[in-house]
């Protein structure tokens, strides 16, 4: 008896792992950068699919963009195919909250860069830079352009992770912005992350 629940667990692993190879083609094909250096190393996926996520990501962006200004007929589960995880359960409270007379459209030019694969290539962080920002806000009603603000460069932080029966990336964590000032720096930088915040002190206690 015991040896058949052993039989059976190992049938069970072998086929989740060969599932998991199967939707994560590259997972072979990723390179580790830095190896040994501390807090430096990271895994680093193929070009091309660096380049997917790139497109993948800036396509999120214009489908957000025409759900602002109604450009496109809303479907029913069309957010998952862009967004998961938190991302996409934010996005659903907020719709859930009802849809407000005025619409807020960021506009801005992107430099995406891709880093920081996990090690099964499911997931990774984009670095988005964002110069010439700008906030327009419009009235649904209308579509007329009340104010635009001018909201300078930034960088933001999101993490993507890779549906393979959709066979494309999503938008599943925002992470962060980035302080003022790094949009501007051409060093890549790195980005550390860390799940166990410091103990509260002074006025944050």
């Amino acid at each position: 008896m015991v040896w058949a629940l052993v039989f059976v667990l190992l049938v069970v692993v072998m086929a989740a792992a060969l599932n998991n190879s199967e939707s994560i083609p590259w997972v072979r094909q990723l390179r580790r950068l830095h190896a040994g250096a501390a807090r430096k190393a990271e895994w680093m996926a193929p070009e091309e699919v660096v380049a997917q996520v790139r497109v993948h990501y800036l396509e999120t962006l214009q489908w957000m963009q025409s759900l602002e200004m109604l450009e496109s007929p809303r479907q029913p589960g069309d957010d998952a195919c862009y967004l998961d995880g938190a991302c996409l359960k934010r996005f659903r409270a907020l719709r859930g909250q009802g849809q407000a007379r005025f619409a807020g459209v960021l506009r801005a030019d992107h430099q995406v860069q891709v880093r920081y694969f996990s090690e099964d290539g499911r997931r990774c962080l984009v670095i988005d830079r964002q110069t010439e920002r700008r906030m327009a806000t419009y009235d649904r009603r209308t579509g007329v352009r009340l104010h635009t603000q001018d909201l300078g460069d930034g960088a933001v932080v999101y993490q993507m992770v890779y549906d393979g029966r959709a066979r494309r990336w999503k938008i599943e964590t925002f992470i962060q912005e980035l302080a003022s000032g790094l949009e501007r720096s051409k060093a890549p930088g790195r980005v550390l992350m860390s799940f166990h915040l410091p103990a509260a002190s002074g006025r944050d206690s």
